[in-house]
């Protein structure tokens, strides 16, 4: 049910044929399915291996115990529904245990466009779940006196933020922690009155932080090498980020409700413009109206703002390099910055709306939300006036209008129900309706190109192997030695070989899709088509180079047979194939 999404590409062409690939590489922390050669699976791209560092990757635990399909099941499902019960609890936390518009925030943000756009990858659903979780295990410990319980909520404290530092991805990683450290901050003042403590919490903390240290130091020191070639690629180790943001963004929430759209991907990449919908400026102006018109003092509201601020600036203004780099600004790419942003404004919003006091003047409220949503609407043209149909913009405006309006009047009950309805309305356009219902992993497993390269697998099970025009992972959930596989880092060694003066380094120093492109006619050479996407224009005289045994193709490749080389066709199904390579200087495999 539902239509597949091409610019999801880094699901089904990375994050998912990466976990199956593991079922034939006995689930070891390093493979030479990815790649073609030793390649960290654990911390560089996150999936199954037996290893104790699993402990901080609890959703992918499945894959130990489940075939591929459960596996994938569980990940996907425990994800959903954990940051949907762990965003209600936070909610009620949030807004002092106002169940309806907890419901409503959980609803925001676990069918957010952000969070569905971007569901499987970049491990932005655990670090939602693990910072919130956090929070609450932080507020129970200072609110129970039990050590039975200290201690067990201290070992979920140590998941939270094991997960959270094993995400490595800072540019979210770094805004959200901004966030959840603040957030705990509160929660520390809001208990520090009632909050008592004795000897025994000092061997608690220590227990948990040598567990949490020797887990890291071991999970470090195994990926060290592969970390160092990440942090001195050219994308994304060595980018450095400053400002750049533009005031167009602060609308982009606005369209959202059409993203799911079928031609929505033909006209913009909708991933990078998703965002959490805050429905600015509402929650600036009613948490003004909480503190300077009702003069209530909320501290948690102060400090959100405060925050909120710094990131617009980090957002839309150059800072001096000092401060960029003290700040870790440098590391938090702006268009990425931004929908930490909206969370932040979907934070204040929730809380704002949950001390919220009568407002009289609704037919005012009423009217300046109409002209209000009618900007917005507006506003919004400017960077999508190429995407709106006729009738999409009217749509807009009354959805909107009714959002609007019952935020600014959220001291009523009904009107917190209404608001409610709306947002469950809102989240099933903007994300519920994003990613499609599957069921199997048929059209992997039962596919006949992919049994025939498993059967060759199993009888040459050290071979190595291109894919040419086919997508270029889609063979590796198989155990098929992928040389052109995603690299999620450079393997400079391999491509040093077919450039020996180093001429292209910049190009393939990088995380890329790597296309492969065979010829006769030119020296093999690089070419950078996106930041993370290259093609190899490879010479067939330097596939002996890279030791290539098999290629999987819709391409006749016989015809660059020559005194050195030699393709034999061995497998066909309609137009794609497969080659087995014989060099002049070496047998070929059987």
């Amino acid at each position: 049910m539902g239509v597949s999404r091409i610019i999801r590409s880094d699901e089904f062409i990375v994050n998912t044929p990466f976990a199956f690939s593991q079922y034939f590489n006995d689930f070891s922390y390093f493979s030479e399915i990815v790649r073609g050669t030793l390649t960290d699976m654990f911390l560089i791209y996150g999936q199954p291996v037996l290893d104790i560092g699993m402990l901080f990757r609890p959703f992918l635990i499945g894959y130990l115990f489940l075939n591929q399909g459960q596996g994938l099941s569980f990940f996907w499902i425990s994800r959903l529904v954990f940051l949907l019960l762990i965003s209600f609890e936070f909610g009620m936390l949030l807004t002092n245990k106002n169940k309806t518009l907890s419901l409503a925030y959980a609803i925001l943000i676990t069918f957010s466009p952000l969070v569905q756009w971007w569901f499987a990858i970049n491990g932005l659903v655990e670090q939602l779940i693990m910072g919130q979780l956090g929070v609450l295990l932080i507020n129970w410990y200072m609110t129970v006196s039990n050590y039975k319980k200290r201690l067990l909520i201290g070992f979920g404290l140590m998941i939270c933020v094991g997960t959270f530092l094993l995400v490595f991805y800072p540019t979210w990683q770094i805004p959200l922690a901004y966030v959840f450290v603040l957030l705990a901050f509160w929660i520390f003042l809001k208990n520090k009155p009632t909050f008592t403590y004795s000897k025994k919490d000092i061997p608690i903390f220590l227990m948990y932080l040598l567990i949490l240290t020797i887990i890291m130091i071991h999970i470090f020191t195994k990926s060290i090498d592969a970390i160092n070639i990440t942090l001195n690629t050219i994308y994304p180790g060595s980018e450095i980020y400053n400002g750049g943001g533009t005031l167009n963004s602060f609308t982009n929430y606005i369209p959202t409700i059409f993203f799911p759209l079928d031609y929505a991907n033909l006209l913009k990449n909708t991933c990078d413009y998703s965002v959490f919908v805050d429905l600015f400026p509402i929650p600036l102006i009613i948490s003004f109206i909480i503190l300077f018109y009702q003069k209530t003092k909320d501290k948690l509201l102060i400090g959100l703002l405060i925050l909120y601020i710094i990131f617009v600036i980090f957002y839309l203004i150059q800072l001096p390099d000092f401060i960029i780099q003290l700040t870790l600004r440098s590391k938090m790419k702006s268009f990425r910055l931004f929908p930490i942003i909206t969370f932040v404004g979907v934070l204040i919003l929730i809380r704002s709306m949950s001390n919220l006091e009568n407002i009289k003047n609704k037919k005012l409220i009423i009217i300046f939300s109409l002209i209000l949503s009618i900007l917005m609407v507006y506003l919004s043209t400017f960077e999508f006036n190429d995407y709106y149909l006729s009738w999409m913009p009217i749509f807009a405006i009354i959805f909107y209008f009714i959002l609007f309006t019952t935020s600014f009047l959220a001291s009523s009950k009904r009107n917190q129900k209404i608001f409610l309805i709306s947002v469950i309305a809102l989240s099933f356009l903007t994300g519920g309706l994003v990613n499609p219902i599957d069921h199997g992993t048929d059209v992997v497993y039962e596919s006949p190109f992919n049994k025939e390269v498993e059967k060759i697998v199993e009888s040459d099970p050290d071979a190595l192997w291109i894919t040419e025009t086919l997508p270029i992972d889609y063979i590796i959930p198989v155990g098929a030695k992928t040389v052109n596989s995603v690299n999620t880092y450079p393997d400079l060694e391999k491509w040093e070989k077919l450039d020996v003066n180093n001429q292209y380094s910049d190009i393939y120093n990088r995380y890329a899709h790597i296309i492969i492109d065979i010829q006769n006619t030119n020296d093999t050479s690089f070419e950078l088509l996106f930041p993370d996407r290259f093609t190899v224009h490879i010479n067939v005289n330097d596939l002996e180079k890279l030791n290539i045994t098999y290629i999987a193709t819709d391409h006749n490749l016989e015809k660059f047979t020559n005194n050195n080389i030699s393709f034999k066709e061995i497998y066909r199904i309609n137009n794609y194939k497969i080659y087995n390579i014989s060099y002049s200087s070496v047998k070929s495999s059987p």
